[in-house]
């Protein structure tokens, strides 16, 4: 049993991960930018980073509300 809630999780992730680019690639066509496969953007100062984990860990160590 615990193969498949594993299964449905990573599929689930999968499915989150995969959303988020394509509404990450929506927004940036919108404002006419153009941004690389595999690079994210923060919004609020425009720097470029890598990975999704980088840029979680710049808005929580950056943009981070007092």
């Amino acid at each position: 049993m615990s193969s498949v809630i594993g299964y449905c999780r990573r599929a689930w992730r999968r499915a989150v991960l995969t959303y988020a680019l394509a509404c990450a690639r929506d927004d940036a066509a919108a404002r006419e930018l153009t941004a690389p496969a595999g690079v994210w953007i923060c919004e609020r100062c425009h720097e470029a980073v890598l990975e999704l984990a980088s840029l979680r860990e710049h808005l929580r160590v950056a943009h981070a509300m007092p």
